[in-house]
């Protein structure tokens, strides 16, 4: 019978894996978590979910405060947006998240967490960085990244992603948002609350209104 270093081994460190891993390491199997980044956690952590449900939440607030009088409140007034304060705050609510999401807590728990670049070798081993590690079974998850669309042009213009778009320094005065699905739509609007003129360019025959729109969102 065939040995193995470990029972099962999980490639991406984001929701799904770390979920497999907690569960599996917890029944006693021999686990081994694999993370190509820095750190646990993935894009939800990191570049999606709660860097934009984070935002959001800040351009709510903001926008009640302009908006008090609508509340039956003293209308205030409110100062332009300092982005590198709300880009603080979005990082630090990703560092208490991270906490629960650490090597040091997966380990805990008992799986064993690596980092690198694993290449299959066969169908139970990988090389890790040029060390084997083999499992009897393999969970793949690996999750998403966002897609370059092929613009002619676009590969000369400096554009942002899901993982460059929290971290900006700076409100842009303006924004043109390539799609208007739910994530387009999202920070669309989160943007346009905060001061930025934001235009969304979708490529089918409806967005939220209509195609290639700045909106003023109330």
């Amino acid at each position: 019978m065939t040995r193995h270093d470990f029972d099962i081994g999980i490639i991406g460190g984001g929701s799904a894996g770390l979920t497999v891993a907690a569960g599996a390491a917890q029944l006693g199997a021999k686990t081994l978590l694999i993370e190509k980044e820095k750190e646990l956690g993935g894009d939800c952590l990191h570049f999606g979910c709660v860097p934009s449900k984070t935002l959001i939440k800040t351009a709510r607030v903001y926008h009640q405060m302009k908006n008090a009088k609508d509340y039956g409140l003293p209308e205030a007034d409110v100062p332009p947006v300092d982005f590198a304060r709300v880009a603080d705050r979005i990082r630090t609510v990703i560092g208490a998240i991270q906490k629960h999401d650490s090597s040091e807590r997966f380990c805990g728990l008992g799986a064993r967490v690596e980092f690198g670049n694993p290449v299959f070798v066969d169908e139970h081993a990988v090389s890790l960085d040029g060390l084997p590690r083999s499992a009897k079974s393999w969970v793949i998850a690996t999750g998403s990244s966002a897609t370059v669309p092929p613009i002619p042009g676009l590969e000369k213009t400096p554009f942002l992603t899901n993982r460059e778009i929290f971290t900006l320094e700076r409100l842009p005065a303006s924004m043109v948002i390539i799609g208007g699905g739910p994530v387009g739509i999202e920070m669309g609007q989160a943007f346009n609350r905060l001061g930025t003129a934001v235009t969304i360019v979708e490529m089918g025959p409806t967005s939220c209104r209509k195609r290639m729109r700045t909106w003023p969102w109330p």
